[in-house]
């Protein structure tokens, strides 16, 4: 069996404040696949997520990462080699698009030409003409653009894993269902593993590979969308697949 990419194992967070955000959390994400946290407002889903990536460290158990430690990684360096994208895009409002983009790679050294061409490339990937976009603004930008701009930065430096924090949460129905279709095309091209948090059932179904349900700081199941479907645990899981609406697989 192949090594997971990413991993947490036996992992608790409990904050200073002594809010325990997470209990004997057990995960595993293949080289590849798009794993999909979903749970309510408090649930543990973005604790998790930032775990992967040392923004935050766990109370107890651990986080690997190609079989190696997180706690052996220096954050820093490990930060720019993982992809990540906030909800409300966390791009840098006094850097123009182009900047925002090449950001990472700068970071890196790439050389200015090296750099200028990645961003090229990836603002055409996510359907933004780099002759218009490039000497933009964030305020200047839409909330989907906002967004592509987002994945894009993410991209910048080719990293094999990208974490997203309800990256079309706060955008209209349109615009998020556009973006969905967008972000299979991009996932079926570029074979990443992704971590992808939620908090919309229809959404998790649709983009991930796997699902897991998170309620109170705990997974209480894991599987592909039709796993859950055919075979949901007794409880809060049975009761969430039952009240969704209007979902069709």
């Amino acid at each position: 069996m192949n090594t997971p990419v990413l991993e947490a194992s036996a992992v608790d967070k409990q904050f200073p404040n002594g809010v325990t955000a997470l209990q004997g959390i057990y995960l595993t994400v293949a080289r590849g696949e798009t794993m999909v946290l979903i749970g309510e407002s408090g649930s543990g889903k973005t604790t998790l997520l930032r775990l992967f990536n040392r923004l935050d460290d766990p109370t107890a158990g651990d986080i690997w990462i190609h079989g190696r430690s997180a706690r052996e990684e220096d954050p820093i360096l490990l930060r720019r080699r993982i992809g990540y994208v906030q909800q409300d895009g966390g791009l840098l409002p006094h850097w123009t698009v182009g900047r925002n983009v090449g950001l990472v790679p700068t970071l890196l050294g790439w050389p200015a030409d090296q750099t200028q061409h990645r961003v090229e490339t990836l603002l055409e990937l996510v359907n933004l003409d780099p002759h218009h976009y490039w000497d933009r603004y964030p305020s200047q930008l839409s909330g989907g653009e906002r967004q592509r701009v987002a994945f894009a930065r993410a991209l910048a430096a080719d990293p094999e894993v990208v974490l997203l924090d309800e990256p079309f949460g706060a955008l209209d129905a349109i615009t998020r269902d556009d973006l969905q279709k967008q972000f299979l095309q991009l996932k079926g091209k570029l074979h990443k593993t992704m971590v992808l948090v939620t908090h919309d059932l229809n959404e998790a179904f649709r983009l991930g590979d796997r699902v897991a349900v998170l309620r109170q700081g705990r997974v209480l199941q894991t599987g592909t969308p039709d796993q859950l479907l055919e075979h949901p645990a007794e409880g809060y899981v049975r009761s969430l697949l039952d009240h969704r609406a209007g979902f069709k697989t």
